[in-house]
């Protein structure tokens, strides 16, 4: 139940529906029971078996309310009896209707409520949860599998809304119609309705035994359900490589084996689920056995009841039959919803603040230099960085090379505060990078990367992400300045021409070049540029250097590049290798004074 607890507490702001809720369905259960009692002077008159009282009966206080009325309303049917006997039964058949009428009605009203909160309670989770996404570190996604966190998001939600919220009405409803029922059964025999109560705790503590192994079961669901998603991204994505691989057996074979895993679990816990109803109404007919026996007893033999009574005392018993099962469903199903509620709090309650509170510096221009002293970074067990320093003053270009993996990558990372260095200083303005404030840090900061991250969303919109606040004319600037607005106003909507997924509606040098229009619009001090222009053609690239020359004019710049005729201009050139600063200078010093870098250079001569 903790899960759940914590879950409801997302529908706090809907309180006052739920208070509602609770109220219409006291009313609802009220009625659900007197709806039964109302049968009894309808089958008294019928079978004959009315009580004629011909003595109006005189109030003598609340102690003998119940004996008043049963007293008044048999005087009053008996007056009636005598004059008409089909008036009589009108509105013995009335009373009947008018109850059940009053029940459903209340029913309405308590789900019509209930509807609001289960709605306003996903609707706070989902934010939430999607809030905190957005929020994590870097380094929390590179340790998750992409299916895994979608999974999180959409099929664990969509667990919790099905077994949490689609049983809240029943919590509430249920627990209140068995408690009036009961009352009412005990008004008409307190020893028959003791045999009913023996039922409740023997089937939960079964029912609870059952639950246990259902959680652990669900839990196994939504793993292979993750996998499951994970895979059907890998496939989708990577179709390119599966096909000219010829890797497709591979892959099917992988799936169905994951699949497989998927059908064991899932008819584990469909089955287990399934079996709450028919023991629930099991144990139910049972207690209905002995009562048949045990009332028929008191009815025929000792006739401390009359058989009218007895049948709807037994009307009453079957009313708290329905709600026992779906109570029973409930516990099943809460035990279900755990383990999707489990992995969705993981993301929740996972603990990025650590690093952030001792953010308490504001960068609010980069006015001097960037220091690196002695940073290493590892990952896992091996070590990316090892004792890197250098300085980037105001203004300058520096770059840096060196082969795939020796950490030049990482380096930008850390300098735009999705890593932390495991040990070392980094300084902007003599503030070290932990201390200062990301909202700040990122204001300062913009980053072209060789996969251009586009959104589905319009091309005015991928570009105003840079400056939200951001007029259309300033729009229209930046794209001009990062030579994109010639083609932008070729497409069908021009600037409100919606991309797809990723960008794909456009080609590689068109991708990059409104990512470069929105780091111009962002307008930062600082500027990274990884590998901008190493997928690209020469057509292509030749117009994205000429845009990326125009957004480094008035910047800092760190680039990182294989290419050196990108680099050749730059103040400082820093090569890299195993994680190790080996020379630092300009192109021509490192020419001259570096074997490495000179040969480098070579090969791509």
């Amino acid at each position: 139940m903790n899960y759940f607890t914590r879950v409801l507490k997302y529908g706090i702001d809907y309180s006052y529906f739920g208070l509602l809720n609770i109220l219409f369905n006291i009313l609802y259960a009220i009625f659900s029971a007197l709806a039964f009692v109302s049968f009894i002077p309808m089958l008294d008159v019928l079978f004959k078996q009315t009580e004629i009282v011909y003595t109006k009966p005189e109030y003598t206080g609340i102690g003998n309310i119940r004996e008043y009325l049963e007293s008044y309303f048999n005087y009053y049917l008996s007056n009636q009896l005598e004059t008409d006997v089909s008036s009589t039964l009108i509105i013995v058949v009335g009373i009947v209707v008018f109850f059940f009428l009053m029940k459903n009605i209340f029913n309405y009203l308590a789900l019509y409520n209930i509807t609001f909160v289960k709605n306003g309670l996903l609707k706070n989770l989902r934010e939430n949860l999607y809030s905190k996404v957005l929020n994590m570190p870097i380094s929390y996604f590179l340790n998750k599998k992409k299916g895994d966190l979608m999974s999180r998001i959409t099929a664990d939600i969509l667990e919790i809304q099905t077994s949490y919220l689609s049983i809240l009405e029943l919590m509430v409803r249920e627990p209140l119609t068995i408690l009036f029922t009961l009352i009412v059964m005990f008004t008409i025999s307190p020893r028959l309705t003791l045999f009913v109560t023996l039922f409740i705790p023997i089937s939960g503590f079964i029912i609870s035994i059952i639950g246990k192994k259902l959680r652990k079961d669900s839990k196994e669901v939504q793993q292979q359900q993750s996998n499951f998603l994970s895979i059907i991204d890998e496939t989708i994505s990577g179709q390119k490589v599966i096909k000219s691989f010829l890797s497709e057996s591979f892959f099917l074979d992988k799936f169905k084996s994951i699949n497989s895993l998927l059908f064991k679990f899932s008819n584990k816990v469909i089955n287990r689920k399934n079996l709450a109803g028919p023991f629930s109404e099991f144990m139910g007919i049972l207690v209905i056995g002995v009562l048949l026996w045990f009332g028929g007893k008191m009815v025929l033999i000792s006739e401390t009841i009359s058989g009218t009574t007895f049948i709807v005392f037994m009307g009453l018993a079957y009313n708290i039959l329905t709600p026992a099962k779906n109570l029973s469903k409930s516990f099943y199903s809460i035990k279900k919803g755990n383990a999707a509620a489990e992995r969705v709090f993981e993301i929740i309650e996972y603990n990025n603040d650590r690093v952030d509170q001792k953010r308490d510096v504001e960068l609010i221009k980069f006015e001097n230099k960037i220091t690196f002293e002695n940073i290493e970074f590892n990952y896992g067990d091996s070590k990316i960085l090892d004792k890197i320093s250098f300085t980037i003053n105001k203004g300058e270009s520096v770059a840096l090379v060196g082969s795939s993996g020796s950490g030049k990558t990482t380096i930008a990372n850390i300098l735009n505060g999705f890593f932390n260095p495991k040990s070392g200083n980094l300084l902007i303005d003599n503030n070290n990078i932990s201390q200062i404030t990301k909202e700040s840090l990122y204001k300062n900061i913009s980053i072209v990367t060789q996969e251009s991250i586009l959104f589905n969303d319009s091309i005015l919109n991928n570009i105003k992400i840079g400056n939200l606040d951001t007029k259309k004319e300033d729009v229209i600037n930046a794209a001009k300045e990062a030579n994109a607005h010639e083609f932008i106003e070729q497409q069908l909507d021009g600037y409100n021409t919606m991309i797809g997924d990723y960008g794909n509606k456009l080609s590689g040098g068109q991708k990059q070049r409104l990512t470069i229009a929105r780091a111009m619009l962002k307008s930062p001090s600082i500027l990274i540029l990884d590998e901008a222009t190493s997928s690209l053609d020469s057509k292509s690239e030749k117009k994205i250097q000429d845009a990326i020359n125009k957004l480094m004019q008035g910047k800092t710049s760190l680039i990182i590049a294989h290419k050196f005729s990108t680099i050749k201009k730059c103040d400082k050139i820093i090569l890299i290798d195993k994680g190790k600063i080996i020379a630092q200078g300009t192109h021509e010093e490192l020419i001259n004074s570096n074997s490495s870098y000179k040969n480098m250079n070579e090969l791509q001569i």
